[in-house]
């Protein structure tokens, strides 16, 4: 059977530990995300998702870059969260913890090492950063 995706809203209101703002059927949340970490339920959660969470709480919520980075990086890491490549996701938010840099880049960064290129079509001087080289059309 497949995973059902989970969206942004469910994500930030567990960060957020902001439940009680919400309708009563959403005060299960925590059971929800106890259930993932055993594995007693499965989700697949898009790359696109994890990336507007991050947008959410380092904008609107202003919650530094780093910690968001962390609470990402111990969420997908529950046993029942699956992605499509968790280990570059990981490796973008590893970034972000050391680097104050652009989410994209760090991916970016991640998916060319992941790919084996050390070359990226850019003008982004945070890519150079990163230890990859801009190559300039």
């Amino acid at each position: 059977m497949k995973s059902k995706i989970i969206d942004t809203n469910i994500i930030i209101r567990f960060l957020t530990e902001d439940p009680a703002r919400i309708a009563p059927k959403f005060k299960g949340i925590y059971n929800f995300f106890i259930k993932l970490e055993k594995k007693e339920l499965t989700v697949f959660l898009p790359d696109l998702v994890i990336f507007e969470v991050f947008f959410v709480l380092t904008s609107y919520y202003e919650i530094d870059q780093k910690t968001v980075a962390v609470k990402l990086t111990e969420l997908i890491m529950l046993s029942g969260i699956e992605m499509s490549d968790k280990i570059l996701i990981i490796s973008c938010f590893e970034i972000l913890k050391q680097k104050k840099v652009d989410l994209v880049d760090a991916y970016i960064c991640s998916l060319a090492k992941k790919r084996g290129d050390d070359k990226v079509y850019s003008f982004d001087k945070d890519i150079k950063k990163l230890g990859l080289k801009l190559e300039i059309i």
